[in-house]
């Protein structure tokens, strides 16, 4: 097909071996590639991995973050909060099948004998192709299956499986927008929670995370059943409903908003359901007035919340900038809230 030779048509394979003949270079490329994966698969079974020794906090929930790609990464957060990590956001590129498949991160970082647990966010379809429609009927059931049997074979058959993710915002192209698109965002999360399920030794959980919202479609008619999911995400950043507002305002419009925290808990409760927060933080925007910046109580309200509810896990989001804001602790942007953040969650 064109996708993979253009508009030439097909190349019969003793042509394709005549042309390799003639391209030493491409010869030299391929057993570069070849060279670069065994050396990254002998890398990641003999290098050493330098966990934190000092435990996780003192929770009855997993506390961890979203700190890059790597474990190296992930226990530099762990050393400057003074606690271990318990669970790792991470987000699987989605430019083709194979991308999603056979994830580049699982060899960048995740070993088998690392203790915390992965919480991944996998596209519904990758960008190359794919449909909403194509994935409720079932046509990429089989891609499903094989990263099941990839993550088991990497030794995570615990993953929690963050599938879709923030379907209720406009950065994705799964994106709810409609009851329609709804009921087809459904039934393909029940598509793939099937086929993942169907692959033996694996105990997958499975997270269903829209953002918090203050209108849009109602997440709820995206809801794939009971059956289906484990916990209900939301992700919760630290921006008002209005420039100038306090502390207090802020957290009372996160809190009170249409698809706010006291909506997720409620929703959550009436399902039998653990919340989740597989990304929360602060915010550092000059160019927003709504950002919260350098604000303890946040920090403060948002370890209440994960006590006073039953809280499964939750990973702050320590990325690089994005858009002009700007997330990460330890940097200098945030030094009272970083100071209560460490003596919340170091332990």
């Amino acid at each position: 097909g064109q996708g993979q030779c253009g508009n030439a048509g097909p190349i019969r394979r003793t042509e394709y071996w005549r042309r390799r003949r003639r391209s030493p270079r491409v010869l030299l490329v391929l057993f570069a590639v070849v060279v670069v994966f065994v050396g990254g698969i002998v890398y990641k079974l003999t290098r050493p991995v330098h966990h934190f020794a000092k435990p996780g906090p003192n929770t009855s929930w997993l506390s961890g973050v979203y700190a890059g790609h790597t474990l190296a990464q992930d226990e530099a957060f762990a050393a400057w909060r003074g606690a271990a990590i318990q669970t790792a956001t991470d987000f699987i590129g989605g430019g083709a099948w194979e991308a999603i498949e056979h994830p580049l991160i699982l060899s960048l970082g995740w070993r088998q004998d690392y203790s915390g647990r992965l919480v991944l966010s996998v596209p519904m379809w990758p960008a190359a192709v794919g449909s909403r429609a194509e994935a409720a009927a079932g046509k990429y059931d089989s891609r499903y299956a094989v990263l099941a049997k990839t993550l088991l074979n990497d030794g995570r058959p615990d993953t929690i499986v963050r599938l879709g993710w923030e379907f209720n915002t406009p950065y994705f192209r799964w994106q709810v927008k409609t009851p329609a698109d709804a009921a087809l965002y459904a039934e393909a999360w029940r598509q793939a929670v099937r086929s993942m399920r169907s692959v033996a030794g694996q105990h997958f959980t499975f997270v269903w995370n829209p953002n918090l919202a203050k209108d849009g479609v109602d997440p709820a008619l995206a809801y794939p059943g009971d059956g289906y999911v484990d916990d209900i995400g939301l992700d919760v950043y630290d921006r008002g409903l209005a420039g100038g507002e306090t502390a207090v305002q802020r957290w009372n419009d996160l809190v009170h908003q249409r698809y706010g925290l006291q909506w997720q808990a409620q929703f959550a409760s009436a399902h039998g359901k653990s919340i989740a927060f597989p990304e929360w933080g602060l915010v550092h925007d000059p160019g927003s007035p709504n950002a919260g910046g350098d604000d303890p109580y946040f920090i403060q309200q948002m370890h209440a919340w994960f006590a006073s509810h039953k809280t499964a896990f939750e990973d702050y989001f320590d990325g690089p900038p994005d858009a002009g804001s700007s997330f990460a602790l330890g940097d200098g942007l945030f030094p009272e809230a970083e100071a209560v953040y460490r003596r919340l969650f170091g332990g």
